[in-house]
């Protein structure tokens, strides 16, 4: 199964949205998932796409529902079905770890 969760709201963007959202994959047991920011006019948005089993995605929606970044400004979570390739999350890892460094270093 695989799903496309976009979650807009005036601040989603530089509050560790990403990286709330691969924790929380990884706890509920998601091994391909990725996600990404993107921004239409002064609207803000993360991207999240999982691929797994029903049982997992639904234990991640529900949890995605009810939780958020701590100073994340959330006015809405709309989910939808997916059919591009995902990655596996261990990639995405790996992207994370180097946008973190490149903040650190630039």
């Amino acid at each position: 199964m695989k799903q496309q969760v976009e979650i807009t709201g005036p601040k989603v963007h530089d509050v560790g949205y990403r990286i709330f959202l691969m924790e929380a994959a990884m706890n509920c047991g998601v091994h391909r998932m990725s996600a990404y920011w993107r921004k239409e006019d002064s609207s803000q948005a993360v991207i999240c796409l999982v691929e797994e089993d029903e049982a997992r995605i639904t234990a991640f929606k529900k949890f995605i529902k009810s939780h958020k970044p701590e100073h994340a400004e959330v006015s809405g979570i709309t989910w939808e079905d997916y059919d591009g390739d995902v990655m596996h999350i261990s990639e995405f890892a790996q992207i994370c770890t180097c946008m973190i460094l490149q903040k650190l270093f630039v």
